[in-house]
């Protein structure tokens, strides 16, 4: 019987204005080596200057995992040659980084939450990328000296399934935070995971380091194929080799890289040109104050608060912007579950088919608690009302104002339905005495027709009760 180990390491790019030890723009998507200086590009006798915001927001990320903060935390230079590392080395932190000792509770599923231990939290400068075409490679320096902020948990995690939830969590929380967009398929949040698996009770075996995941679902399958293998290796007498090794996505394999290094390689000491970050008291107590609601905290509010459940809460909470219009629809007045609702379905759906997000389109939480009350009012049906979303959405207009402009108002006023009613009745006596025989379904017919004599703008409910009545009364 195997029990499997894992430890992810985290690294996610901070939402900063420049780079982390120069003024170069943190930019994503710039012409090749168009935001470089000497100092993100190791020129000689150039001084590196620590960026205040890239260090308040690993503070923020931090303290929401909960971490043992260092009263003083030493920037070293880790030393290796690699044609993307211009300096051929790079300032990271090692023995006093920002924070230690952290945790981060995982949701399973059904209430089941697993506590994952943070072994530290370290700010470091990334490399640059390299372009392999043909025979050829090329050097865009453009990402080296971006704040990279990574996270390094405890071997915490027993399966692919585990370390995927985590890894999802984990990005919702730091989007929550606005540290890092998350996006995994530009680089800027990037996991590297490590595995072992020794016979139960025997704690940790010989691990191996897998990189080249960037996806959630791709770390799940390279720790499943890895798992597998470990499995196989020492089922057949033989010896795992710690060594770093590459997914293969297209193959779903993982491939030998190189033999994995230790921390001795890297030959770490502290940085010359960076004093040591001593945070100050007053510094500290503002990182406090502006940390936020969390996801899994948000998560219990709404659900005690609202009522909210199932894939209504999980939709509401994925992203902070869309709690907070929810909550904000909500507080105008709108009932929770239908804005619940109409958020994962039908405003959902004009996000998906106009392609802008809800942030930048003219919908806003008053104008959607508008429509809301209007439907649950019977002013106007639900089919009314998507057609006024639609319009909402991409034109800056009042619903109410689009309601009249499109003639979409329901016919609630009894005396005016009464009579259409009693005419459509009369012309169907056969249907009529069907009904009053027991035939409830024939009432359906009786409303398509009084729908077609209102151009559907009967309400529905309203009608539906006069035709029993009407019905009654003839009997």
């Amino acid at each position: 019987m195997y029990q499997t180990f894992i430890g992810l390491e985290i690294h996610i790019h901070l939402l900063t204005e420049s780079k982390v030890f120069c003024s170069c723009p943190n930019k994503y998507g710039s012409e090749p080596n168009t935001n470089i200086c000497p100092v993100c590009t190791g020129y000689p006798g150039v001084l590196p200057s620590l960026n205040e915001e890239a260090v308040t927001k690993s503070y923020q990320v931090c303290m929401a995992l909960n971490c043992q903060l260092n009263d003083t935390a030493v920037f070293e230079r880790k030393n290796y040659f690699y044609p993307d590392m211009p300096k051929n080395y790079q300032i990271s932190q090692f023995e006093f980084p920002f924070g230690i000792h952290g945790y981060f509770d995982v949701d399973l599923g059904e209430g089941n939450l697993k506590r994952i231990r943070i072994h530290d939290v370290h700010l470091e400068e990334d490399a640059g990328k390299m372009i392999h075409s043909g025979n050829r490679s090329y050097l865009d320096y453009n990402r080296a000296g971006t704040p990279l902020l990574e996270i390094v948990t405890e071997p915490d995690l027993e399966s692919g399934e585990e370390a995927e939830l985590f890894l999802q969590q984990f990005r919702q929380m730091v989007r929550y935070l606005g540290v890092t967009d998350g996006n995994m398929e530009e680089g800027s949040l990037r996991c590297d995971a490590n595995v072992s698996i020794n016979e139960a009770g025997k704690g940790l075996g010989t691990k191996t380091e897998v990189k080249n995941l960037n996806s959630s679902r791709f770390v799940r399958k390279a720790l499943e194929y890895e798992i597998r293998r470990h499995k196989k290796v020492l089922s057949s007498g033989e010896k795992i080799i710690q060594e770093t090794r590459l997914w293969d996505e297209d193959r779903s394999v993982t491939s030998s890289m190189r033999t994995k290094e230790s921390s001795n390689d890297y030959r770490y000491f502290p940085e010359p040109d960076l004093p040591p970050y001593r945070p100050s008291a007053e510094f500290l107590k503002g990182i406090k104050e502006s940390l936020i609601e969390l996801p899994l905290d948000r998560k219990k509010r709404l659900c005690e608060e609202y009522g909210l459940s199932g894939q209504n809460l999980v939709f509401i909470t994925a992203e902070k912007e869309t709690a907070d219009f929810f909550e904000e629809t909500v507080s105008k007045g709108a009932p929770a579950k239908e804005t619940a609702s109409w958020l994962g379905g039908d405003v959902q759906k004009q996000v998906n088919i106009t392609g802008t997000g809800l942030e930048a389109s003219f919908l806003t939480p008053e104008k959607l608690s508008t429509l809301i009350i209007m439907v649950k009012e019977g002013k106007i049906s639900q089919n009314a009302a998507k057609k006024v979303l639609s319009v909402v959405f991409d034109e800056d207009k009042d619903p109410l104002a689009v309601v009249k402009d499109l003639g979409l108002e329901q016919v609630s006023d009894t005396g005016e339905l009464e009579k259409i009613v009693a005419d459509i009745v009369d012309s169907n006596p056969k249907v009529a005495q069907a009904i009053r025989e027991g035939a409830g379904k024939q009432i359906g017919f009786l409303m398509g027709q009084v729908m077609k004599a209102t151009g559907g703008k009967a309400n529905p409910k309203v009608a539906q009760e006069l035709i029993k009545n009407i019905i009654l009364k003839q009997e």
